[in-house]
C-alpha cells in the first residue's frame, strides 16, 4: 500500500487537472460571453425601468397644482392632478401659459411662484381655484398679461396673495374672489400692485377686497365701482366712506386717461379712534381726554383691520 500511494496521488492530480481544464473551457464557452452581454445590456435595462432617473432633472421655482415644475413636465403640466386645458412653462422666457385651462387643487396652492420676473400669459377663459389655500401666491415680481380672462379664487380664504413683491396686471381681464380677502399683501412697504390697461374685479367678503397693499398704480384705467371708492395709502386698501371695502371692487379701462403711471394716493392723513372710526377735522382740533385716544395715518392701520 505504501508503494501504491505515489501512483494514487498521480492519478488524483491528473483527474483534478482534467476537471479544472474542462471547467475553464465551459466558462469560456458559455458563462463569460453571457456575462459580457448582460453587462452591455444593463444600462439599457436601467433606462427602460427607470426613465425618470436616467437623466438629472432640472427643477424650477414654480409650482402648479401643488407639484414642482421640472424638466420632465414643464411642456405639459396637465399631467398634474387637477390641471386641464393647456398649461405649459417656457423656462427660457419664464412664461407660464394658460389657455382655456382649469387648475383646481383644494389642498394645495394652484400656482405658487418664486421666479423673478415670471410672466403668466392668459389665453381664452381660465380658472384657478383652491378651497383651502391662496389660489395664486407670489414671492417674487410677476406679471399677468394677455387678451384672455382669468378667474381666480372662490371659496378659499384669499384669491391672490402678494408677499412683499410687485404684481403687474396688464391688458387682460382678471376676476378675483376670496372668502376673506380678494387681493392681499403683507401690509409692508414692498407689497405693490400695478394695473395697466386691464379690467380687474376683486372681492374679499370678510376682511377686504384689495388691502394690505402699500402702493396701487393705475395706468390707463381707474376705480369705477363702487362710485366714490379710492385707494387709501394709509390704510393700504381700497376704501369707501373711510371704510375698507369688502364688496366687489371694479377697476376698468378708461380710454380717456393718458397712458401714464397714476399712483392712487390720499393727500391728507385721516384721524381715527382706537375703535377704528374715522373722525372729521384735523388732529389738533380733536378733544383731548383719557376716554378716547386717537392715531394718525399709518399708525392706525393695526387698529382698523
Amino acid at each position: 500500500l505504501h508503494d501504491a500511494l505515489p501512483i494514487l496521488y498521480l492519478c488524483y492530480g491528473v483527474a483534478l487537472n482534467e476537471i479544472l481544464q474542462r471547467g475553464l473551457m465551459l466558462m469560456k464557452k458559455y458563462f463569460i460571453p453571457n456575462v459580457c452581454k448582460v453587462a452591455m445590456l444593463l444600462p439599457l435595462i436601467f433606462m427602460f425601468l427607470f426613465p425618470v432617473y436616467s437623466k438629472a432633472q432640472v427643477q424650477y421655482d414654480l409650482s402648479v397644482g401643488g407639484e414642482k415644475v421640472c424638466s420632465a413636465n414643464y411642456n405639459d403640466l396637465t399631467v398634474v392632478k387637477g390641471v386641464s386645458g393647456t398649461v405649459k412653462y417656457d423656462p427660457d422666457t419664464k412664461t407660464l401659459t394658460l389657455q382655456d385651462a382649469t387648475i383646481d387643487t383644494p389642498n394645495k396652492n394652484p400656482i405658487e411662484s418664486q421666479i423673478e420676473g415670471l410672466t403668466i400669459k392668459v389665453v381664452g377663459v381660465n380658472k384657478v381655484t383652491s378651497s383651502g389655500f391662496p389660489s395664486m401666491l407670489f414671492h417674487k415680481p410677476a406679471t399677468i398679461v394677455g387678451d384672455g380672462t382669468l378667474d381666480v379664487g372662490g371659496d378659499g380664504w384669499v384669491g391672490i396673495f402678494v408677499l412683499s413683491t410687485t404684481l403687474t396686471i396688464e391688458n387682460c381681464t382678471l376676476n378675483v374672489k376670496g372668502a376673506q380677502y380678494g387681493i392681499n399683501g403683507l401690509g409692508g412697504k414692498d407689497d405693490k400692485l400695478v394695473i395697466r390697461n386691464a379690467t380687474v374685479s376683486a372681492e374679499g367678503k370678510k376682511n377686504g377686497s384689495v388691502r394690505d397693499i402699500a402702493e396701487l398704480t393705475l395706468i390707463g384705467c381707474k376705480i369705477s365701482e363702487p362710485e366714490g371708492a379710492e385707494f387709501d395709502s394709509m390704510l393700504h386698501a381700497i376704501i369707501l366712506n373711510d371704510k375698507i371695502l369688502k364688496e366687489k371692487v371694479i377697476i376698468a379701462k378708461d380710454p380717456t386717461m393718458v397712458d401714464m403711471p397714476n399712483a392712487e394716493k390720499v393727500s391728507r392723513p385721516k384721524v381715527y379712534t382706537l375703535n377704528g372710526i374715522c373722525v372729521q377735522g384735523e388732529l389738533e382740533n380733536q378733544p383731548t381726554g383719557r376716554s378716547e385716544e386717537r392715531r394718525v395715518g399709518k399708525e392706525c392701520t393695526s387698529w382698523c383691520r
